[in-house]
């Protein structure tokens, strides 16, 4: 087995944000606009299915800080 450094190459053991500081701001932006997204929405077409907006937040999570997150421990 060779140690692979690249932090791309395994999301589950990235250290630092996937996009850095950019990463974060998209992160703490995204309840927002699902939020905006979601009013909008369900005023223009019905609220059935504009709830589905708020499945932006965890994705955007999941996709900036991987799976595990930030370890601080």
């Amino acid at each position: 087995m060779t140690d692979n450094k690249d932090d791309y190459s395994n999301p589950l053991a990235r250290k630092s944000p996937l996009g850095g500081r950019t990463g974060v701001a998209i992160a703490s932006i995204v309840p927002l606009v699902s939020l905006a997204l979601f009013i909008i929405f369900g005023f223009a077409i019905g609220w059935g299915y504009s709830w589905l907006f708020f499945l932006l937040i965890p994705i955007s999570g999941i996709i900036v800080y991987g799976l595990r997150g930030n370890s601080r421990n």
